[in-house]
């Protein structure tokens, strides 16, 4: 093979120079909290798998199932080959579960969010983002073509003005739970903005992947936690975090979902969930909204609660909400938190380094986040650890 043009190693060497060089390990694990990293033996705290959903025996025999009986794959499109059994069931499912007219699964997170933005924001539209919001939300934006103002992190953008001048809609975008600060979002003062302003135009949605399974009755979300879920136009969740499977999907009305299977080119242009993980996710949703998924549930909020006061009473820069599964803890400077990083792992404990582009320059943070299989122990060694460096 040919060695590759002299633009990449000198690029390459950049995001080294830079500090911010990516190299994921290699991780191996039977319980999805205790494994091995490259070969070491670590104590994990690096996965969105909040449940433990991901390894569990029901989970795994679903997708197995619909594997034998639908096959490997979705074959393409869904416009082109169409929709396969198993995806009607999994719209179904999420409907009746969040309660919402209809669902439209795609396949990933990613995409979702791209679909959702895109598919419903225009050129002659206003979008009001969030200053933290995801990487595929800004991209969302950024495919609309709309004209994006970013607003400080949780304010509500109360911007009559700006909704004059927008000629179109407005949408206020922004997310149940943040990936990297650990922070519900004020989705009923974003409701309650949109509110304000002239109606049927103003709109909100909300990306609730970090949420859902975690947050609310049967798990439903933050937006439901705070009562405003019928008032969101669209929201966004993920089958591979809370409900350890793989896709996601757009939760909206019956005539939303139509709109976005004819504009949102994240799903118009990609091949259909594949059978095994729509299989995974109905048998998780199943879980989530039982009295085992209650009992998950609490289950994580005490390991939480564990870890954040015993790195609190280390003197840690702790931040985010008490009981977010998501525990982020400041350095500062990326090579601080690389270093932070790399003595844990030396000492067995697995908890990632978060750098730019990924959150901003100066707030490098350890992001520990948490799993319900985690044991009182588990969490006792790692804080140990941590008071010894």
């Amino acid at each position: 093979m040919s060695s590759s043009p002299a633009f990449v190693g000198d690029r390459l060497r950049q995001v080294e120079d830079a500090g911010l060089l990516r190299r994921p390990p290699t991780v191996e694990t039977r319980d999805g909290v205790r494994g091995r990293v490259n070969g070491r033996d670590c104590l994990l705290f690096c996965s969105n798998d909040y449940l433990s959903l991901r390894l569990d025996d029901s989970i795994r025999r679903a997708a197995i199932a619909a594997a034998d009986q639908y096959g490997a794959g979705a074959g393409s499109s869904r416009l082109i080959a169409g929709s396969l059994p198993i995806h009607d069931a999994l719209e179904d499912a999420v409907a009746q579960w969040l309660e919402t007219e209809a669902a439209l699964v795609c396949s990933s997170g990613y995409q979702a969010n791209l679909a959702m933005v895109q598919g419903l924001c225009g050129a002659e539209d206003l979008i009001l983002s969030d200053a933290l919001n995801h990487a595929s939300l800004i991209d969302g934006c950024r495919l609309s073509r709309a004209r994006v103002q970013v607003l400080e992190h949780g304010e509500p953008g109360l911007s009559l003005g700006a909704h004059a001048e927008a000629g179109g809609q407005v949408f206020r975008l922004g997310e149940g739970l943040y990936s990297m600060d650990g922070d519900r979002g004020p989705v009923e003062d974003w409701v309650a903005a949109a509110d304000a302003e002239k109606a049927g135009t103003s709109h909100v949605l909300i990306d609730e992947a970090h949420a859902l399974g975690i947050f609310g009755t049967q798990g439903r979300g933050v937006c439901a936690e705070r009562g405003v879920a019928d008032r969101v136009l669209a929201r966004v969740g993920t089958f591979g975090k809370a409900l350890g499977a793989h896709g996601a999907f757009i939760a909206c009305s019956r005539d939303t979902r139509e709109l976005l299977v004819n504009t949102g080119r994240t799903y118009i242009f990609t091949t259909g969930l594949p059978p095994a993980a729509a299989g995974a996710a109905l048998a998780a949703i199943g879980v989530v909204r039982s009295e085992r998924g209650m009992e998950l549930r609490s289950r994580l909020r005490g390991v939480v609660s564990r870890l954040r006061c015993g790195l609190a009473e280390l003197g840690l820069e702790v931040v985010g909400d008490e009981d977010a599964p998501i525990v982020p803890v400041l350095v500062g400077p990326a090579e601080e938190a690389m270093q932070l990083y790399a003595s844990l792992l030396e000492q067995g404990i697995y908890a990632m380094a978060i750098r730019p582009p990924t959150v901003p320059e100066g707030t490098c943070r350890l992001r520990f986040t948490v799993s319900a299989a985690h044991t009182d122990a588990d969490v006792d060694t790692a804080l140990r650890v941590l008071s010894r460096l």
